[in-house]
């Protein structure tokens, strides 16, 4: 799904994973530098992490990309550290599109 700012429309996504209990710190460790780099890419405006209080095994991520091509760009550059980290994760991730409900007024 996207999300439409002052006439643009951008990817916006929430992902969602399970660790492994024994991979917390790995996970709190990659999913920050993972953060700082994808900031980093252009076209991205929103990328943040976030733990679970409730389960801290659970993480989701919020994310907005200006265009679908810089969404593109930044998902090739990062496989190589997903393809690393996912032995860490319980299950797939699940990803999930959203929009801002202003879009909807």
């Amino acid at each position: 799904m996207t999300t439409s700012v002052k006439g643009i429309t951008m990817p916006t996504f929430l992902l969602h994973i399970t660790v492994k209990p024994e991979h917390q710190r790995e996970a709190v460790e990659t999913l920050t530098e993972i953060q700082r780099l994808s900031l980093l890419d252009d076209g991205c405006v929103d990328f943040v992490w976030l733990r679970h209080e409730e389960d801290g095994n659970k993480f989701t991520l919020f994310e907005r990309w200006e265009s679908q091509q810089h969404l593109d760009d930044h998902l090739a550059k990062i496989i190589p550290v997903w393809e690393e980290f996912a032995p860490c994760l319980v299950g797939d991730p699940v990803s999930q599109s959203v929009r801002a409900v202003t879009e909807l007024a």
